[in-house]
């Protein structure tokens, strides 16, 4: 019987996430973060201890420090 290539294709599962969840007071200063773990979500970028820079719609915005938040490995 031959080997049908189109069908013989190992596809591992994925270890882990590519996102690290920190606090937001861990991330800094000028980093980029999202809020959920995922590529679909709103990107952030730290500028000071309590505030981002929403990248898509240009606006500073405050967060708590302890605000969970995924940095991208």
């Amino acid at each position: 019987m031959a080997n049908d290539h189109a069908q013989d294709r190992y596809d591992p599962p994925k270890v882990g996430s590519e996102f690290e969840e920190d606090k937001f007071s861990e991330i800094n200063p000028g980093e980029l973060f999202r809020l959920l773990a995922n590529d679909d979500a709103k990107m952030y970028r730290k500028s000071n201890d309590n505030f981002a820079f929403d990248v898509k719609e240009q606006v500073e915005i405050q967060f708590d420090f302890n605000e969970k938040a995924y940095v991208k490995s």
